[in-house]
């Protein structure tokens, strides 16, 4: 029986990192968020005030951070030459910042070394815009999560507490919208669905079924034999 390692890539603000801790949680399996990687580098680059129109800059600063990460139970905690930046890394300013950070080539062959290094041990599940593509297209479970963009600005507007602002819900559609453009167009390591990955659409769907439909179809995949009983109705 083969061991549980899933593969779950999609566009920013579909819920995936809820929906991956979750699933870990159910499946008892580690995981990792590797978007928290990126917002560390970006998180770095911001600290040292590096240009970020300057590819090369920003490498010889995320080369030199030393960027850490462990599971805890609230998510995935992660440090910068030793400060804890888990908090940090969700602000607007990393927001921004991210995306540049992101399209150095150097930056994400150095974060996706740690990724497969993290891989090695054969299961969990891991969650990004590369993953079942770049990252272990090895993954006997590949998940494309994915929701409209204007769902994905009222859930993240949601978490921000400014869900009450259609102004504001409006300009987040239309960040989301740039950031899947760059994403999906980038020369590295473009974000984009993998020949066998299963589309999984959350656009209208309830957390708690986002997360069954996923431990059906690892069950399934993997021959786990769970005993599956809804927590809701």
């Amino acid at each position: 029986m083969p061991l549980p390692l899933i593969a779950l890539d999609g566009p920013a603000g579909a819920g995936k990192s809820t929906t991956t801790r979750q699933v870990a949680w159910r499946l008892g399996i580690p995981y990792l968020d590797t978007g928290a990687l990126y917002r560390a580098a970006a998180w770095a680059a911001l600290k040292a005030k590096v240009d970020l129109k300057d590819p090369a800059a920003i490498w010889r600063c995320v080369e030199k951070a030393n960027i850490t990460f462990a599971q805890a139970p609230g998510g995935i905690r992660t440090w910068v030459d030793g400060t804890d930046v888990t908090n940090a890394i969700r602000l607007p300013d990393v927001n921004s910042a991210v995306t540049p950070v992101c399209e150095v080539s150097e930056v994400r062959r150095r974060l996706v070394a740690m990724q497969r290094d993290w891989a090695a041990r054969g299961f969990g599940i891991m969650e990004g815009r590369d993953i079942g593509t770049v990252v272990i297209p090895h993954a006997g479970l590949k998940i494309y999560f994915w929701a409209r963009p204007e769902v994905r600005a009222i859930r993240r507007a949601t978490e921000m507490g400014i869900d009450g602002d259609p102004a504001a819900i409006s300009k987040l559609a239309a960040e989301i919208t740039e950031r899947d453009r760059r994403d999906s167009t980038r020369s590295d390591s473009p974000m984009k669905q993998a020949d066998d990955a299963i589309i999984l659409d959350s656009s209208d769907m309830a957390f708690n079924d986002q997360v069954d439909m996923i431990i059906h179809l690892a069950a399934e995949r993997f021959g786990l034999g769970l005993y599956f009983s809804p927590l809701h109705p």
